[in-house]
């Protein structure tokens, strides 16, 4: 009797606890799966990316107050960064926006469009830091990128 009891017990804890433990981690059948917010849809994928709660001139401001920081921008280069870091954020924002408006399901061929788009986008913004950082500023960039 006192092991159906507490097999009783043990299942009503799960039951009770489980959506809880499933929504910390990112499992609750929303588009976060596993704790990657904003990743692209899967193909098939049936949910729908979440609007990401972003505004362009903080992300701006974010990036390069970093970069300030830890690449010792000259006053010259500031400005540029500033404007390279603005002018990429909207497009980011544009981007997710072109995402939000994809119909599910998912195909491999739309998933396929964006990510060339954010990769294309990716690459022009580095390519145009480059032009304004040193070599040097330039590794500390894009290690942090891939950091």
């Amino acid at each position: 009797m006192k092991k159906f009891v507490g097999t009783i017990a043990l299942l009503a804890f799960f039951l009770i606890f489980a959506p809880d433990i499933k929504a910390q981690y990112g499992y609750g059948g929303g588009f976060g799966g596993g704790g990657f917010r904003n990743r692209l849809p899967s193909a098939g994928d049936d949910a729908k990316p979440k609007e990401p709660n972003l505004d362009p001139e903080k992300l701006a401001e974010e990036d390069t107050r970093w970069m300030k920081k830890k690449l010792k921008l000259t006053e010259e280069q500031i400005p540029k960064v500033e404007n390279i870091n603005i002018d990429y954020a909207f497009k980011r924002i544009d981007l997710y926006e072109e995402m939000k408006k994809m119909q599910p399901p998912f195909t491999e061929e739309m998933r396929t469009k964006i990510r060339d788009k954010f990769n294309a986008m990716k690459e022009g913004k580095n390519k145009d830091m480059k032009a304004v950082l040193t070599d040097e500023q330039y590794e500390i960039y894009l290690k942090k990128k891939q950091d």
